[in-house]
């Protein structure tokens, strides 16, 4: 299991770690290095989420427990009174103690550049510090987690594009 924080200059905080000890816990139960042999073996972000869903709720994580609408975490953009917003985003995992949003995510991360998605929406939501995004590292033979760090590094560092986020972290697993 890999991670990287961004910005690249801070520790990272307490909150996160927690996170990325939750994921090495779990590391040979979600190795997609170890289950990519086959269609069949490779687990989808939902399963991988399972996994970790008992440690998060633990930690006071508010986790999607199925695709059903009362299962679903839905946040709200920007807006001054939440309960008039009509415009939500639907998250894997929040914490609201400590504003941190978990997205977890399988093939689809890097093939649909569903990790700038989940940067552009969390960015977006209203009381977001932090955002995780785990991806796979082994996917079709290649690794979208070391690829998908090469996309938010100069991101991150060029601070062209301005993000409204205290920390980033990518975990590959």
């Amino acid at each position: 299991m890999n991670y990287s924080y961004f910005p690249r200059n801070e520790i990272i905080p307490e909150s996160i770690q927690t996170v990325i000890n939750i994921f090495k816990n779990h590391e040979i139960e979600i190795d997609s290095n170890s289950n990519d042999s086959s269609n069949e073996e490779r687990l989808s972000s939902d399963e991988v989420l399972k996994i970790v869903m008992t440690d998060l709720s633990n930690e006071g994580y508010l986790v999607e427990k199925s695709k059903a609408k009362k299962d679903k975490i839905r946040m709200p953009v920007y807006i001054e009174n939440k309960e008039e917003s009509n415009l939500f985003f639907e998250v894997d995992a929040w914490n609201e103690d400590k504003g941190i949003v978990l997205e977890v995510e399988a093939g689809r991360a890097l093939d649909n550049h569903q990790f700038l998605k989940d940067i552009f929406e969390a960015a977006m939501m209203t009381n977001v510090k932090y955002l995780i995004i785990a991806v796979r590292e082994c996917y079709r033979r290649r690794n979208d987690y070391l690829k998908i760090r090469n996309w938010i590094e100069p991101l991150n560092s060029t601070q062209r594009i301005k993000l409204d986020l205290k920390g980033l972290l990518l975990i590959g697993y």
